[in-house]
């Protein structure tokens, strides 16, 4: 039997041994006792090649000892890591071998661990105290091990056969020694290395589930830097933001794509707004929220960076900032064209951004610390090795990647105040954009204003109606600035949009410049000229049964505004957006009669977007804030949209946030208007300034009354 067989059994001489070998002593051996105590054990991974011992010595050192039997409760525990830990339980019994005919121990994980489910061994004694085991994953064979019991007879030598070591010669003992030794030190190696794995795992564990926002007590202040959630990355990204110390290093790096050229103000010349008091190096716009995620402190756009604009009486003058209204100065085609072009150049390396943000480090620790402005901590040095070697290079490849599936647009004939709503969704959507007819390419329209939405809900929705659901608006809206369903911060987005639903309001056109005689000259003639499609100018802005057509759609054969923004939403898209949040809520049928339940029914899969033949008769609160005109922003102020479509101005100058308060717009001409705006030219596709020819046909007395009356809204 193999039990008296003379080859010695220990781990030196299992380790030469070939698998032919090992499996042949396997199947002439007998099954044996069901083994009790503790055995040391010896993973036999490559049978006979020269790996073989020093992969078994490392892996008793870091991973497996051996394993300890119980028979009065038929199982067994592995003895794992350098310490000796007892773990990973299995059952033992006798059955037939699947390697070999006739029966075996059974080492069974299926019922006893989740970690090794899969495993199963088979163990047959092979010598005195002495078993050797098959390792099944499944149904395949992957390994073998050798298990050894105590005995009352010294193991034979693992350097001279049977022989004692009291007849070994002096290199022998020497050489003994010698591997004794390095056994005790991969055990102290094992320690280290092991503790070193365990507390990295922990601090890789801990940053992947970072996921800090920047919060605000403040509501208002909430809506201009809180985050919706798109700052953590979707999909197999590891962020979709911007890390903060890459963004403000960009306008530093690449001032030769910066509109003004000049370093030292942010994005100030994208028209991006920093409140007074602000360090536009250091701190972020309006708009820009910051979340720490996996250990970065990532940015990336919110609400705000749309829907926040500007207005003063003069040039010079203080500025008013005014949440809500259309982002009358951010140019955010030119934004998107600078992040494209940075990410293009070959400046765009380690080697270049991380000496600079190094510099800008130094830079803000030299700066009073300010308790009212929350800023980000310094890069720590695993966070400077990442970016040295990775973090940069991924981000590069982020943004080109979204850029270049964004290429089809024509970025700079966007303009301050203005946005193509629905074609960059089409392209993150996987619409194939290039095969896409030219008259759906084309859908620039201005940033709407946002006031108040509750007095909104049910009305048609976005320039062409295409929705009637306020919360569904709102998500889409916020898909822009990745808020998506995989990204969706549901308590940050709701706390925007209950600041929109009754908190959020326009200010009232300044008191001073209003005549109060000739504005109740011109209440009747909106009654009987405007009203029937706008409704009231303050919510709310009309009652059940009155006629009004607020809020719904006019054709578009009967508006003859320009037709792009309407071509470029198509019936394929709607179905598409009626797809997004598929699986939310996870009890839709009890959600559907309680669409205000947000604990349980929001976020809800979007249902309302339909394609529409016109475009929407939009309520006019706050209608001097929301200058320039019609849905694609081409018409300057009222007093050109009371002129026929030939007599209104075909190139004017937006961004530039000096009103006109007798014309009732921001300045379009000028000096100043040319230096600090956007040259807006009505002859480019999608920027027509052709229709709603109404009141075109009033006196010029009646006009200025008309006028006047519209201020009060």
């Amino acid at each position: 039997m193999a039990t008296d067989s003379p080859v010695q059994f220990d781990p030196r001489s299992v380790t030469r041994m070939s698998r032919v070998a090992l499996d042949n002593f396997f199947r002439r051996s007998p099954p044996g006792p069901i083994p009790a105590g503790r055995a040391r054990g010896t993973a036999i991974v490559f049978p006979g090649s020269a790996f073989t011992g020093i992969l078994a010595s490392l892996a008793r050192a870091l991973f497996w000892q051996g394993k300890v039997f119980t028979p009065e409760s038929g199982d067994l525990r592995n003895l794992i890591t350098p310490f000796g830990v007892r773990a990973i339980r299995a059952k033992v019994y006798q059955d037939e071998s699947w390697f070999a005919s006739g029966p075996a121990i059974i080492l069974d994980y299926s019922q006893t661990s989740f970690v090794a489910r899969k495993i199963r061994d088979e163990i047959r004694l092979v010598s005195q105290g002495v078993y050797l085991g098959q390792v099944y994953w499944g149904k395949r064979r992957i390994a073998l091990f050798m298990l050894q019991f105590p005995t009352d007879t010294p193991a034979p030598s693992p350097l001279a056969g049977g022989r004692s070591t009291a007849t070994l010669s002096g290199v022998g003992v020497l050489l003994q020694g010698v591997w004794t030794r390095f056994l005790q030190a991969s055990r102290w190696i094992g320690v280290t290395v092991l503790a070193s794995l365990l507390i990295g795992g922990a601090y890789v564990w801990a940053r992947l589930r970072d996921d800090r926002p920047v919060t605000y007590v403040e509501t208002r202040e909430h809506f201009k830097y809180g985050s919706t959630g798109g700052e953590r990355g979707w999909g197999t990204h590891l962020g979709f933001g911007i890390p903060y110390w890459v963004w403000i290093a960009l306008p530093e790096l690449f001032p030769e794509y910066l509109p003004d050229r000049q370093r030292g103000n942010g994005y100030t010349s994208f028209g991006m707004i920093y409140e007074d008091g602000k360090d536009p190096r250091f701190d972020l716009p309006i708009g820009m929220s910051r979340r720490r995620v996996q250990g970065i402190d990532r940015v990336y756009f919110n609400c705000a960076v749309c829907h926040t604009g500007s207005v003063r009486p003069a040039r010079g003058a203080p500025r008013e900032v005014v949440l809500g209204m259309p982002a009358n100065t951010f140019n955010l085609g030119a934004l998107a064209q600078f992040l494209n072009k940075a990410a293009g150049d070959w400046k765009f390396r380690a080697t270049r951004i991380m000496p600079r943000i190094e510099d800008l480090e130094a830079q803000r620790a030299e700066q009073p610390r300010s308790q009212n402005i929350p800023r980000p901590r310094p890069f720590s040095p695993v966070d400077r090795f990442v970016f040295r070697y990775l973090g940069v290079m991924l981000l590069r490849e982020q943004l080109l990647t979204l850029t270049s599936r964004l290429s089809f647009l024509r970025l700079d004939t966007w303009g301050p105040g203005r946005v193509d709503t629905f074609n960059p969704p089409k392209a993150l959507l996987g619409f194939p954009m290039e095969r896409a007819p030219e008259q759906e390419k084309v859908g620039v329209a201005a940033f709407p204003a946002v006031w108040n939405q509750q007095w909104k809900e049910g009305m048609q929705l976005h320039w062409d109606g295409n929705n009637t659901r306020v919360d569904e608006r709102n998500l889409s809206a916020a898909f822009g600035t990745g808020a998506t369903p995989t990204t969706l911060d549901k308590a940050s987005v709701l706390r925007t949009a209950g600041f929109l639903w009754d908190k959020a309001r326009p200010p009232a056109f300044p008191a001073g410049y209003i005549r109060a005689d000739l504005a109740a000259r011109g209440e009747p003639l909106y009654r009987r000229l405007c009203w029937s499609c706008h409704g009231n100018g303050q919510p709310p802005f009309h009652t059940p049964g009155d006629g009004s057509l607020v809020g719904m759609v006019t054709p578009l054969a009967t508006l003859g505004t320009d037709p792009a923004r309407l071509d470029s939403y198509t019936r394929v898209l709607a179905a598409a957006q009626n797809s997004l949040y598929a699986g939310f809520p996870a009890d839709e049928e009890w959600c559907r009669e309680r669409p205000r339940d947000v604990a349980r029914c929001y976020p809800a899969r979007f249902s309302h977007f339909r394609k529409t033949n016109g475009y929407a008769n939009v309520p006019l609160d706050g209608l001097w804030l929301r200058a320039p005109y019609l849905h694609n922003g081409s018409v300057p102020d009222l007093q050109a949209l009371l002129e026929p479509a030939h007599a209104r101005p075909a190139v004017f100058y937006t961004g530039y946030d000096v009103y006109d308060y007798r014309r009732v717009g921001f300045i379009t001409q000028g000096p100043d208007a040319e230096r600090y705006g956007w040259r807006f030219d009505t002859n480019v596709r999608g920027n027509g300034n052709s229709g709603h020819e109404f009141g075109t046909s009033l006196s010029g007395a009646d006009k200025a009354a008309l006028i006047e009356y519209l201020k009060t809204f």
